[in-house]
């Protein structure tokens, strides 16, 4: 069996889209799986990450070779993120699907999603494919709290002083949709603490995308595009808090990467599946922008309990060898129904 794992995406590979694939990549080696990245090889079976992709998914079926499509496990990765929103009249929020989002994984032999509510929500809009539920994998290896080097690179690449606590807000990089008000705010009422918004954008398009908002925004609240995977981590295993503020659904990729380097989450509600966040147990939620400054500058200020053993407890279950395995068993399945 050789498996073609197909995401193009952004070229510095630190994407959300490029960190999945990494990952799948990761799972099938340690299954010894041969696996290709380009549609110009030979391949058994396709999975696929991104609406892109839609014109490549119909070459893979005349070619009557099946595909998987892996759905809501990037969607801080504008080049991989299937749902989207608009503002109505009234200020709030409309999500839906993308069109040819709709489209390429109804034309999949099945979709994998994280969890079993990201699958109802996909059920409500319209997806009719075989739906299968797969908690994505993590190397908790990468994550190694002991190696102080590691630590260091962060405020290194930043020259940023060791002595302040950190904050990590992850999202997209559109500020309509983003809340970055609300990061905004939270870093105002924390003046003492370092703010680092990390948007998923090259660094030339940080100044276009966050023009408005870097002018409001106070001098410890930092706005960062894409960063190579040693500084991005690096950040995750010193950040005291990972705040998610958006008001559509975040990356459960990064959700994960922020429960294995035990940061403490405090996220909006619905920004992350309700079966995989639990307001209380492995984080914090808040649907106002005052409740999570609130949640925010009170943990910051050891006035709340921390809830990150319970993530890492949590993520520890779903590690790349369980991963693999699950890969494994829906490839072999689908190649079986080919024959």
């Amino acid at each position: 069996m050789k498996v073609l794992v197909h995401f193009e995406g952004i070229k510095t590979g630190q994407s959300e889209g490029a960190r999945m694939r990494k990952t799948i990549k990761g799972a099938l080696e340690l299954e010894e799986i041969k696996y290709t990245t380009t549609m110009l090889d030979t391949f058994d079976i396709a999975h696929f990450m991104s609406p892109e992709d839609v014109i490549k998914i119909h070459y893979a079926m005349e070619q009557r070779i099946p595909v998987v499509v892996s759905c809501l496990y990037t969607e801080d990765d504008d080049e991989a993120r299937f749902l989207d929103c608009k503002l109505k009249l009234d200020g709030s929020r409309k999500i839906f699907i993308k069109p040819k989002a709709l489209k390429m994984l109804n034309a999949a032999n099945v979709v994998l999603v994280p969890t079993e509510d990201s699958k109802n929500r996909l059920i409500n809009y319209g997806v009719t494919s075989d739906i299968k539920v797969v908690y994505p994998g993590v190397n908790l290896a990468r994550f190694d709290f002991s190696r102080d080097d590691e630590k260091e690179i962060f405020y290194r690449y930043f020259r940023e002083d060791k002595s302040k606590k950190l904050v990590v807000a992850l999202g997209s990089g559109m500020p309509m949709k983003e809340g970055i008000g609300t990061f905004i705010k939270c870093a105002k009422a924390n003046p003492n603490v370092l703010f680092y918004y990390l948007a998923p954008c090259k660094e030339e398009k940080i100044k276009k995308y966050f023009r408005k908002a870097m002018k409001s925004a106070p001098k410890n609240a930092k706005f960062k595009g894409l960063l190579v995977d040693d500084v991005r981590r690096s950040a995750l295993l010193n950040a005291e808090v990972v705040l998610l503020p958006s008001y559509i659904p975040s990356g459960v990729i990064s959700i994960c990467e922020a429960m294995a380097a035990k940061c403490q989450i405090i996220a909006r509600e619905n920004t992350a599946p309700s079966d995989l966040l639990i307001n209380g147990k492995n984080a914090y939620l808040g649907k106002f922008s005052e409740t999570l400054v609130s949640l925010v500058t009170d943990y910051l200020n050891n006035q709340l309990q921390p809830t990150i053993e319970n993530a890492y407890a949590e993520i520890s279950k779903h590690n790349l060898e369980s991963f693999g395995r699950d890969l494994l068993s829906i490839y072999n399945e689908q190649i079986s129904l080919k024959k």
